[in-house]
């Protein structure tokens, strides 16, 4: 009973710092915002954020690595039933646009750069993790891309994992031209933002189609 207990206001403690850290940062930004700042929303000491944190950084990659364990199972339901690649691929593009229209702000921290040394795999830190389910994430797209070519809609030429990366970049910046460039694509194209997107996603899906 104990134990669980223990555990039970680990949690608490834990997830009432992420909670008042999540707020701050996306109303101040992750710079302007301090470990100070961090334990004062959360209403406890430095010294016993410190205790569940090292530093601010593992903060934010606890709130990154919750946000994209969340994206990896949209992802894995959009191909759960895998009929046909062309309705499986738009599903996938118009979750990632669902996903930034609800977490524009983490949807723009996972798209920044995340270093992670050789250390970081061998301490199995919370680095790793997040480099363990950003590859499980790849392996959701590259088993999708498989299914379209064993299915022939996709060329057999292409390399997958290339291809991969060449779809995520493709649709991230589809997705984030059309958020900043809305009035402009109005006014230029006569086209809302979705369309525009939808659009692009036509093309990316050309792009590798037979």
């Amino acid at each position: 009973m104990g134990n669980k207990r223990k555990e039970a206001l680990i949690k608490f403690n834990r997830d009432n710092v992420i909670a008042a850290a999540r707020k701050l940062f996306e109303e101040k930004g992750i710079e302007a915002t301090t470990v100070d700042d961090i334990a004062k929303e959360a209403d406890c000491s430095k010294s016993t954020l410190y205790v569940y944190f090292k530093s601010k950084d593992e903060i934010l990659y606890t709130i990154l690595l919750e946000h994209m364990i969340m994206l990896k199972k949209l992802l894995e339901d959009c191909i759960r039933d895998f009929k046909d690649f062309r309705d499986c691929f738009l599903s996938v593009c118009r979750q990632l646009v669902k996903y930034q229209q609800s977490y524009p702000f983490y949807y723009e921290r996972m798209l920044d750069e995340i270093k992670i040394t050789m250390e970081d795999i061998k301490e199995q830190n919370i680095l790793y993790d997040i480099y363990e389910v950003g590859e499980s994430i790849n392996d959701i797209v590259k088993e999708m891309l498989q299914k379209g070519i064993d299915g022939g809609f996709i060329r057999e030429d292409i390399e997958l994992v290339p291809t991969v990366l060449f779809l995520w970049s493709g649709i991230s910046e589809s997705i984030r031209f059309a958020n900043r460039k809305r009035e402009y694509i109005k006014i230029r194209l006569n086209m809302e933002a979705m369309e525009y997107m939808e659009y692009g996603f036509e093309m990316l899906l050309k792009s590798i189609s037979r």
